[in-house]
């Protein structure tokens, strides 16, 4: 009996529907937040907080903090896919498969890591996803 979803390709799946779902929340709806200074004299200083969103406060760079976690994502799916997909006796090419995904995984971390403050936490949860399609396409 041959199974169609495996527990790896499930989770790489999770993990592609949540990076979409964070970045057209990053989109559409104004959740980063930016302090602006109106006056600063003596001990007095007077902020006021601004919600934007990715493109209102980053510009033309959102576009990288978008795309990037979905082909991502993209590829946690698709190699999860395609290593189970090769037969046993190709076992050069499913670790080939099995080694995008981890490598993935690593490169998600580091980006979830460096933007932690601004939009990373936005894609924790596709990062654990995706940590965890790399533990099950071992």
């Amino acid at each position: 009996m041959m199974i169609l979803l495996y527990k790896s390709t499930i989770l790489a799946g999770l993990s592609h529907v949540t990076a979409m779902l964070a970045g057209l929340l990053l989109i559409f709806f104004p959740v980063i937040s930016e302090f602006e200074q109106i006056t600063d004299s003596g001990n007095f200083t007077q902020q006021f907080q601004t919600n934007k969103t990715i493109f209102e406060a980053l510009g033309a760079q959102g576009l990288f903090v978008i795309i990037l976690p979905w082909i991502l994502s993209g590829v946690c799916i698709f190699s999860s896919i395609m290593a189970k997909a090769a037969s046993n006796r190709h076992k050069t090419l499913i670790l080939r498969w099995k080694s995008y995904s981890w490598a993935v995984s690593v490169i998600f971390t580091v980006f979830i890591l460096i933007s932690i403050s601004s939009v990373g936490m936005f894609y924790i949860p596709s990062g654990i996803f995706a940590i965890a399609s790399s533990f099950y396409n071992r």
